[in-house]
């Protein structure tokens, strides 16, 4: 049976007196694309069936951490005192959950020494910093234990919080077989304000799908390699070309953006899939090989590193001259420069062609 889903990373309690504090803590950490639950409007007024629902969502087992900010005045409060309570009946098994930040040394009934700060010294960057790290680890615990069964991967990325819903298959080592479907789409479901859930292809575009795109808009099909295979990845397309394909597909470029956050996965990896290049990445060679033949990443992405390097959407930079590059390609190398770090940016003008150049397919979640 599938949990329930964590509706906020921290729910923050606090004195209607202390609010500036926590004002400025909920600025930085939305920043950071904590998803927070502050509510402010505490007075009589406010009170009633629906308030009482709210605090017991927020405060009860759908928030990961409780950052109680503590004073004198707080102690003294109803409705702190009702967001303690709701939070100390609701323990996590295994994880302290209730965060204090003291903002002075008055004692509280019922909380543990597990502190933010001691302190208060007027330090909100730095408090979200500590904060955004203890979820990270947990949100981190959460995808391996998730990838062990396969159920449901939750995935950390750099400007928020990324799934995939769904089955994920075991890295491959082995040769492309008929049981990894090509085009698939992969969803990469944004949970942060900081950017939209959007999908991707599980592999690159093959040289067999670029053909069937031509045959049906009565295009020339572009020269390739020697006996390329037609589950190879195709190349030498303009950057023109491959958004044309994009959107005969209903498609469309991924972003640079979404394409680190996808090859990355939301891991400390160097290539996407893992730290080693020889498991997850064709590299090294005279041209491509077929799609699919080494390791994916926890996403069931294939080739984001190496075998060809993919067309982005974006310009490379304000020039306006060239458009983004990313992945490294079969004939990368790792020394002295590693052309196949997730990290590594390189460009092009998007009417040229190249031997080392594919692409693959994002779309929007609708």
């Amino acid at each position: 049976m599938m949990k329930r889903a964590l509706k906020y990373d921290v729910a923050i309690s606090v004195a209607e007196e202390d609010k500036a504090v926590a004002q400025q803590i909920v600025r930085a950490l939305k920043k950071r694309g904590i998803r927070c639950y502050y509510y402010e409007e505490k007075t009589a007024e406010s009170w009633g069936e629906y308030i009482i629902h709210l605090t017991e969502d927020a405060f009860g087992k759908r928030t990961r951490y409780i950052l109680m900010i503590t004073s004198k005045i707080f102690v003294q409060k109803y409705w702190s005192n009702i967001e303690r309570q709701v939070a100390l009946a609701n323990p996590i098994p295994g994880k302290p959950h209730i965060l204090q930040l003291r903002l002075d040394n008055t004692p509280v009934d019922g909380l543990s020494e597990h502190a933010v700060y001691r302190n208060w010294r007027n330090n909100p960057e730095e408090i979200a910093d500590i904060i955004k790290k203890k979820v990270r680890m947990q949100q981190l615990a959460e995808i391996r234990n998730s990838a062990k069964y396969g159920l449901l991967i939750l995935v950390l990325i750099a400007a928020g919080l990324y799934a995939y819903i769904g089955a994920i298959p075991e890295p491959r080592k082995s040769r492309q077989q008929a049981s990894v479907p090509l085009m698939e789409k992969m969803l990469v479901a944004g949970l942060s304000t900081a950017t939209d859930s959007f999908y991707i292809s599980n592999t690159e575009v093959t040289v067999a799908e670029y053909r069937a795109f031509c045959e049906s808009r009565q295009k020339i099909f572009p020269p390739q390699f020697p006996y390329a295979y037609e589950n190879s990845p195709v190349t030498n397309i303009t950057w023109y070309e491959a958004q044309a394909f994009c959107q005969w597909k209903g498609g469309r470029l991924p972003t640079e953006a979404e394409w680190e956050y996808a090859a990355g996965a939301g891991l400390p990896v160097t290539y996407s899939g893992g730290n080693n290049a020889s498991e997850v990445a064709v590299y090294n060679r005279q041209k491509p090989g077929h799609v699919a033949t080494k390791a994916s990443n926890v996403y069931g992405l294939y080739d984001m590193t190496g075998n060809v390097a993919e067309w982005c959407y974006d310009w490379y930079d304000s020039s306006f001259r060239y458009k983004s590059v990313r992945g490294g390609a079969y004939n990368s190398r790792i020394n002295p420069v590693n052309e196949l770090d997730i990290r590594y940016r390189s460009k092009e003008q998007p009417h040229a062609r190249s031997l080392r150049i594919g692409f693959r397919v994002a779309w929007d979640k609708k």
